[in-house]
């Protein structure tokens, strides 16, 4: 966790309020959950690995309580009693912090700004589509060009368990080992507990490198056994893939077959947004149908959430950031000018300007005044023309 001074602020907001007239235009309204959840709210959800980096606690009452480490499981608890089966169609969006501990050393943040959505009550390609699209655009409209999407899909890796024959502890260990791509404590893995099918083995240890166009799940369904969850992933995959082509935005999507996600309660499709200027995902996100469930009541979901502070280090990785701070004028006045000045001040304020005035009653000048550094005007004001001469900087730059 970590201060954050006035300019990284400043972009901070720029992106914000970005994402957020933008997710509105696509027709989602704010929710704000709360920041601490009950710990049994998120037991239920979430994987033994993330499970260890949340950062939990004892309140008052003796009942443990978390810093919420994700925004969807908490939208969903808000809204599981609120939703009638097969409303159609609710779509909010979110703003704020998330707590975890750093899933690599090679990251240290621990306090995470997520800007994201949920489109609840419809499930069909369609709106995960959409789901995407919106998410690409996010990442355009803020500045980011150079990126790739990568889509997946959790029944890939279900299928794959289906056909080995691994009993849910051995599932849970590998999917760990895959996740983190460690390729020597795979093969050790494999060693211990070949896999039924023998092809399983060596596709395995290619499963981190399964990533290409829409080719890819062609020449993977001839790799291996068919089975229902392989079938239902790949025909989910491929119509997605169609609607985003329609889009025009096949350019910048991938199939990533191993394509693993931290949390537990996805069901679907699953996709993650990079960039070469990042060692992390810049937005990851999915459908998570069964979800709602668990809290009561059965609803389709797929949402996804962008990380503001990475979307900034892109910014500043990949080219000069914009900085939006406003343009700062400084009037620096003899008393005797007071009244006016600061009707000026209040003027020049509410066309957006910055401006900081200075009392000098022993300067040499009744007025001066900078803008950005630059002195634009000294001696004794005549205050129409000067409101012109000021405007006039000011639109010029």
């Amino acid at each position: 966790m970590k201060d954050v001074h006035p300019r990284e602020i400043r972009v901070r907001r720029r992106v914000e309020g970005i994402l957020q007239t933008l997710f509105g235009s696509w027709g989602y309204t704010e929710v704000e959950p709360p920041t601490f959840e009950y710990y049994s709210t998120l037991e239920k959800v979430i994987g033994k690995e993330l499970k260890e980096r949340i950062f939990r606690f004892v309140n008052r009452e003796g009942r443990l309580v978390c810093l919420r480490p994700d925004f969807t499981t908490s939208i969903v608890r808000m809204y599981s009693s609120k939703l009638t089966p097969g409303e159609q169609n609710c779509r909010v969006f979110y703003d704020g912090k998330i707590f975890r501990y750093p899933a690599s050393p090679f990251r240290t943040e621990s306090e995470l700004t997520q800007v994201g959505l949920e489109n609840i009550g419809v499930n069909n390609p369609s709106v995960d589509a959409e789901v995407i699209a919106l998410a690409i655009s996010a990442l355009r409209k803020v500045g980011i060009e150079d990126f790739s999407c990568d889509i997946g899909h959790v029944g890939i890796f279900q299928g794959m368990m289906d056909s080995m024959g691994y009993p849910d502890p051995l599932q849970e260990q590998l999917k760990t080992i895959v996740k983190r791509k460690d390729f020597i404590d795979l093969d050790y893995f494999l060693t211990l507990h070949p896999p039924e099918e023998l092809p399983m083995h060596s596709l395995l240890e290619e499963f981190p490198y399964l990533r290409g166009k829409k080719e890819l799940l062609g020449e993977f369904q001839k790799k291996i056994s068919p089975n229902r969850r392989f079938q239902e992933a790949f025909e989910r995959l491929s119509r997605i893939w169609d609607i985003l082509a329609d889009f025009g935005l096949e350019k910048y999507l991938f199939i990533n077959l191993g394509l693993i996600r931290d949390f537990d309660y996805y069901s679907g499709v699953i996709f993650e947004g990079f960039s070469p200027f990042s060692g992390s995902p810049l937005l990851t996100g999915g459908r998570y149908d069964e979800l709602f469930g668990v809290f009561g009541k059965d609803h389709p979901a797929c949402g996804f959430a962008l990380f503001a502070e990475r979307l900034i280090e892109v910014l500043q990785q990949s080219g000069p950031v914009k900085d939006d701070r406003e343009k700062t004028i400084i009037l620096s006045y003899h008393p005797s000018l007071r009244g006016e000045v600061f009707s000026l001040s209040q003027d020049l304020r509410s066309m957006g300007m910055m401006v900081l005035i200075s009392e000098d009653s022993g300067g040499e000048e009744l007025l001066r005044v900078t803008l950005n550094g630059r002195l634009i005007f000294t001696g004794i004001p005549e205050w129409i023309a000067l409101r012109e001469t000021i405007k006039k900087e000011i639109t010029n730059g």
